[in-house]
């Protein structure tokens, strides 16, 4: 699933190059097709991703994310607007963490509208831990309103999610479980310096490439994600074609498989990018 973060702004720890470039988000998109990359995740918040995904948007199912807090409705007729598309993919509660529950009861209600008038094929969130997860199934299911998908962490040193029943569950009812965050917005590519330096990334880069001299930093980090029994998506984000590419070599060739154990890292104020 291809990221349009930084579409609309220099998103990304790891990011040198910026807010992309109509030239840049061209070749992204060529590049995304010949992958055979059919999805697409967006945000009402993004700068101005969604108007730039307007004119690539066809082909595609676009993901998009709104603020609960605000006019869900009217939030997602103008993402509808400046796609280009009067039916999304999906539409997803970008700040579902912070909203108390009168909040969250009245942005389903919005997205249960939604569903009705058939503008969107599915509703969900987007959510940072278990409970996250658990609150999102407790408050969809009061409203009798199917939790169609769900976007959360996980990589190979965030394995917070990793047994979650919540997801397991979601899965075989047929949501979309959607993995962010699989590099750690490039943190777990990069050679070193700031975060990268940080002795649970230092520990994961030299076990990885220690222990198999040919072994992808990208496609160890896409392999375990791939091997979450509940996980139906993987967003990637990418700032160059080459970066693309190279992720789509990696997810052609790599086997599905969990990282080490010993990889795992509790320090929150590294793997939630809330606490940076």
């Amino acid at each position: 699933m291809l990221g349009t973060a930084q579409w609309g702004s220099g998103y990304g720890a790891t990011n040198t190059v910026g807010r992309l470039s109509e030239e840049q988000v061209e070749q992204l998109v060529a590049v995304a097709r010949r992958w055979g990359i059919v999805d697409i995740d967006t945000a009402h918040g993004y700068g101005d991703a969604e108007e730039r995904l307007a004119p690539h948007a066809p082909g595609f199912a676009v993901t998009t994310k709104v603020a609960g807090a605000e006019d869900v409705a009217g939030q997602v007729a103008d993402s509808r607007r400046r796609i280009g598309l009067e039916r999304l993919h999906a539409v997803l509660l970008h700040d579902w963490d912070a909203l108390d529950s009168a909040h969250r009861q009245r942005a389903v209600s919005g997205l249960a509208d939604l569903l009705e008038a058939r503008l969107i094929a599915r509703a969900g969130v987007s959510v940072y831990d278990a409970d996250g997860v658990a609150s999102a199934v407790t408050v969809f299911a009061s409203q009798g309103i199917p939790l169609g998908v769900v976007q959360v962490p996980a990589n190979v040193l965030d394995r917070r999610l990793d047994d979650s029943a919540d997801l397991a569950a979601l899965h075989h009812d047929g949501a979309e479980v959607v993995v962010r965050s699989v590099f750690l917005q490039g943190l777990l590519l990069a050679p070193g310096g700031g975060r990268a330096d940080h002795p649970d990334i230092v520990r994961f880069r030299e076990s990885t490439l220690g222990a198999h001299s040919d072994a992808s930093l990208v496609e160890t980090c896409l392999a375990h994600a791939a091997s979450l029994p509940w996980a139906t998506h993987v967003v990637v984000g990418a700032t160059t074609p080459a970066e693309l590419d190279e992720i789509g070599a990696a997810w052609s060739r790599m086997v599905p498989a969990p990282a080490d154990e010993a990889l795992r890292s509790d320090d929150l104020a590294l793997i939630d990018p809330r606490q940076w």
